[in-house]
Order: C-alpha cells, then structure tokens, then sequence
C-alpha cells in the first residue's frame, strides 16, 4: 500500500492519510509526475456585481457588455478562458446582410429546417444582430485570417506542431485573455463553480473551488450570467473536451425546466481509427476563423432543407439501419464549405469579408454521434420563455446565455441554418447587459454562511469516504451506455428504457459512493454526477416524445406527428426531486402551413415514414444519391 497525506486549504476538511489508489494511478508517480502539490490561490474570496460562469464566447460577450454597462465584473472558468469546452473548436461565423441577403427566404428556411419548432423570435434576433457581432469580434482580433495548413505547406508535411507554434500569435484562443484584462475584468481560472447561494429567493454567489490545489474559492455577488455551455459523452477521437453539463446541473436543482435533450448536435469520428483524434479531425483547432453568410440565394428552400437535414439525418440513421460503407482512411474530402455550398452568389462579391470557411482537406469519417448529448447548436438548455431575450431564468439574478444552457431553441429540431458562433456571442451580450441592470438596482446581499459550508462539504465529500467507486468508471460506464447507436441515433422504447433502468442503478448505487482525493479526483466526482443526471433527463425526454422529430428518430415510431409534438419538451424536477417531462406549447405562427401535405412539409421522409402514414412512393421528394458518408 502506499500512502499520502493531503493538506487541507481554506475551508477544507484538514488533513489525513488515506492507504489506497487514486483514481489516476499510483500516488507516488501521481504525485511527482502529473499532479505536483500546488499552493492555494492568494485570493479565495471574491465580491463582484455580476458573476460570469464559463468564459467561450457567449461569456466573453456577457463580460464585456456587463463591464461596458457600469458593472463591477468577475469571470470564473474551470479552465482558461479561449480553450475550455467547445469555444475553442467553432471555425465559422456565419452571418446575415439585410443588404445583400433575401429575409424571407432566410427565415423560410429556418422555420422549415427547424421542422417548425424554431424559435423564431432568436432566429430575427441573429439575422438583425449577427453581422455586428462578427465586426465586434473582428476588431477584439478573433477573425484574424492567416493561411491554412494545407497553404501553408504545413499539411503536406503533416507537421501540426509547427503549423500551430508559427501562427499561435494570430490565434483567438491567446488572445482571450488579454481582452478580459485590457477591459479591465478579473479571471479566476481552473476554477469549477459548483453551486450557487441565495437569499430571500434570489441570488447571492455561489461556491467553487481551486482544481489545482483543491481549495474552496467563495463568490458574492448580486448576479449570475451562468454561460457553462452544453456536454457531451464523448468516445475518443472527437476533438472537444467531454464537456460535463454543469450549469444544467445547477438549474435543474434550483427548478429551472430544460429544453431540447432529446436532440443532438451530432458530429463524425472513424470506425478505422476510433481513438486518433487527430487522424480523424485533422487541424480543427489551428486553423482560422472565417466569416461566411447564409443567405439569399439560397437555391430552392426544398433543395436547401433537403441537402442539409440529409447530411445531418440521413446518413446517419442509414449507417446504423443498413451498416457503413467502406471507409478505410484512404479518402479524402474537401473541408466543409458552409455558407458557399448553399448560396449561388460568391460570397467576396458581396461582402469582401465574407470568405467562407478555409480548413485543408480531412479524411473521410464514417460513424456519425460521435459525442451524443451535444445538443449545443440547437441551443438547448434552461427554458426562458418564448418572448425572452435576455436568457432571464425564473430564479431572480440568474441568467443564462450561450449553445446549451439557454434554452432559446433558435434552430428547433435540428440545426439546419448555421447560426453558430455569433448567435452565442448575441445572447451574451443580452444576458450581460439585462444582469448589470438587474445588478445596478440592488444592494450587495448577505451571503449564508450554511449555504456555503453545505456547498463546501458536498465538494469534499468523496475525500472522506472509506470505501467508494472511482469516477473515471462512472463516467465509463455511462459513455458505454449513452454511446450506444440505439439510444441516440436510431432509438426505441425497449433500447430507451433498458438504458434508462442502467442509468437509474449507476444514480442510486454509484453516485453516492463516488470517492477521491486530489482536486482533480473532487472534480471528476461532481462531472460524474453531473452526467448521470443529464443522461437520466435525456432518456426520459426520448422516451416521452412519442414520435420522430429532426435529430430524434425513433425507429418504433418514424413519423412526425404534428398534431400532438408541435411543442417542445421541457424536463424538470418536481416537489420529490424526481425527474419529469412536459409539453411546451409553442406559437401558432412558427408551426408552417399546416394544411401542406405532409411530403410537402418535410422534404426528406425517414424511414418508414411514409409507409407509416400511407404516402404513395411517387410522392416522396428525392434528390440523387451521394457516395460516401459525411457528405
């Protein structure tokens, strides 16, 4: 056996000896090689205006614009503001020019792409505000445009260390940090919010602690801009960090309803190299931001809708259907073009800005889901409300902005119409700006110390169990059981519910075991039980629409069913703490003409569909056939 002592930091439980193994190996390598011992932050205690959780783009915009407006502004980040969850992966900003771009065409476009659960309030909402944003973010330096890695000789040589270290001053991730401190605003970093305080009913702070050295870090505060973005169980060889639904977390317990868990924003790894990251993605993260626009000339709304729901929808049912065709790493494909796919128009004609996206040539990938419950471009998350625009929550104080924590549902069902980066910067900007007012009509409230002792004692809990589980199998377990084809491509009610009864066990039996001892062990034990709760609202939310929608197909149900799942499903945690689901309406005007056949509305039928409702093969709208997957 080998033994370790930790020392307790401010707040913590003291010291002790444990004789065990860490999660992450033997302790005497662990403690010389990967986690050397780490003093605790000069300053663990913090008081602010408005408190910014989570630093991608939508908290960078709620920063600044809370800063602009006259508040006193602090932003915590688990990791380093620029590189944590999926800020650092996103590539195009796409945008929309009243000038240049066909309004109705647009907007038809969203609505029947979103399969007329769009919201489209947000939808004009980035359509009048998006080009602005993607100006603002030009002049903070994030659109910088240098050469890509094939332009640059980089790619032939295959040589991404060097790609990377010759342009790193040009990238936006560096430049993250800087911008917060020329604006004046203070970042706490490697630092996990864990759970908010209050008082009287409104916000009061909230309690997190230092990963590094395991030290409790206390925030007051007279508001919350939560901008944690979404998570995902990610297999390995998809490029984002496993991002681990914590402001989701924290919202469902405060009462809050989320939005949108039955569908997924679903991206590609390979079956030929699963766990080759870069094999299978390539230089997404090196090469640069362009801009590119969405737009007016878009050819033909059916061609358009039916191009983009196939490549998202179709391929990937089929694959799991039928099996993969031959993909074996050998082939190669042009990057995604976005916007210049879709508009006949070159772009640099009418805006010189406008580029479209610029990555070098990828290998083909052929498994699609490759990190299921990333329902982030959808912009699922806390439900609002449908007249909201400032990510107002029902909890006084809390707002929320930003791909997966707002529940805005800009792109409905499925995200069809690339609103992308710029849509989170606009709901930060919102949120940051409804926060400093909200802030400004306050006193600073008085925190509850019980509050903040009970937050401190449930991060170190796992630290004081004799006997426990390790939160790296938790967190395997439920990656195996939410992974599986059948519980977010293809799903069932006997795949859904079996899944379902699995989680359900790993809550009951597991979660209140979870054991660590390290900062980062504390950590992965609050993930954990994050993603058990989501994976548990997920299925249930699957398992209650009874019909197929988008990115939701239910191979036992393959049709859309207007007159019952026009809505939206809103997961909640009633009076006993349990996990329930509920219909929310949505308005009349964003459901489409509802007398159009039904082969009309939806242009790309699934599977048993149209034999599930009687619709005559010749009927069926049907563009030719693309080999290959991923297209």
């Amino acid at each position: 056996m080998n033994s370790m002592t930790i020392e307790g930091a401010y707040g913590a439980p003291g010291a002790f000896t444990k004789d065990t193994t860490s999660s992450l190996g033997e302790y005497t390598f662990i403690e010389k090689r990967y986690l050397p011992k780490v003093e605790k932050p000069e300053v663990t205690e913090y008081t602010c205006d408005v408190l910014v959780i989570g630093c991608g783009w939508a908290g960078l915009h709620a920063a600044l614009t809370a800063k602009k407006a006259g508040a006193d502004v602090i932003v915590v980040d688990k990791g380093k503001p620029g590189f944590s969850g999926l800020s650092p992966f996103s590539q195009g900003a796409t945008y929309f020019l009243p000038e240049f771009d066909d309004e109705e065409a647009t907007l038809l476009a969203g609505q029947r792409g979103g399969e007329y659960i769009a919201n489209m309030n947000w939808f004009r909402i980035w359509m009048k505000e998006s080009a602005k944003v993607v100006e603002e973010n030009r002049k903070l330096g994030f659109m910088e445009q240098y050469p890509t890695a094939k332009e640059s000789g980089y790619w032939d040589k295959w040589d991404p260390k060097g790609y990377r270290t010759e342009f790193l001053s040009l990238m936006r991730q560096e430049k993250w940090e800087g911008v917060l401190a020329d604006n004046g605003i203070c970042v706490v970093d490697h630092t996990m919010f864990v759970d908010v305080t209050t008082t009287d009913g409104k916000i009061s702070g909230g309690v997190g602690f230092h990963v590094k050295s395991a030290t409790p870090i206390i925030f007051r505060c007279k508001a919350i801009c939560m901008c944690t973005g979404t998570g995902s169980m990610k297999p390995t060889g998809y490029p984002t960090s496993e991002d681990t639904f914590d402001g989701e977390y924290i919202c469902v317990n405060l009462g809050l309803p989320i939005v949108g868990k039955e569908f997924d924003d679903f991206h590609q790894t390979s079956s030929f190299a699963p766990g080759n990251y870069f094999y299978n993605n390539s230089w997404e993260y090196s090469e640069n931001m362009n801009g590119s626009s969405v737009g007016a000339t878009i050819s033909g709304i059916d061609e358009y809708v039916y191009k983009r729901t196939r490549s998202k929808m179709a391929f990937r049912i089929d694959s799991v259907l039928n099996g993969l065709e031959p993909v074996d790493g050998t082939e190669w494909q042009s990057a995604f073009t976005g916007a210049t796919t879709i508009i006949k128009n070159d772009l640099e004609k009418q805006d010189p800005r406008r580029t479209g996206y610029k990555r070098s040539r990828e290998r083909m990938r052929d498994i699609f889901g490759a990190a299921p419950g990333m329902n982030s471009q959808l912009s699922c998350g806390v439900f609002c409300g449908w007249d909201d625009t400032e990510g107002k929550t029902g909890f006084p104080g809390l707002y929320v902005a930003g791909n997966g924590i707002y529940g805005s549902q800009i792109n409905g069902a499925i995200f069809n119409v690339q609103t992308n980066h710029p849509c989170c910067c606009i709901m930060g900007d919102h949120a940051g700006q409804a926060a400093a007012d909200y802030a400004e009509s306050l006193e600073m409230p008085k925190q509850d110390e019980t509050q903040v002792n009970k937050i401190i004692d449930e991060i170190f809990a796992p630290s004081k169990r004799e006997k426990g589980v390790d939160p790296n199998f938790v967190v395997e377990k439920l990656r195996n059981i939410m992974v599986d084809a059948g519980v977010h491509v293809v799903k069932s009610e006997k795949a859904l519910t079996a899944a379902l009864m699995q989680v359900e066990l790993i809550r009951d039996k597991m979660i209140p075991k979870l054991m660590g001892f390290s900062g980062h062990d504390l950590r992965l034990c609050l993930e954990a039980k994050h993603k058990c709760l989501s994976a548990e609202m997920k299925l249930k939310a699957n398992l209650f629409r009874t019909e197929s929608r988008g990115m939701h197909y239910r191979e036992d149900i393959p049709f859309r069913d207007d007159e019952n799942w026009l809505c939206h499903v809103a997961v909640y945690k009633d009076e006993a703490g349990m996990i329930k689901c509920r219909k929310v309406d949505i308005p009349d005007e964003w459901k489409g003409n509802l007398s159009e056949p039904h082969e009309k509305r939806y242009v790309l039928l699934f599977p048993g569909e149209a034999e599930a409702l009687g619709i005559p093969e010749d009927r069926i709208y049907r563009l030719p056939e693309r080999k290959g997957a991923g297209k």
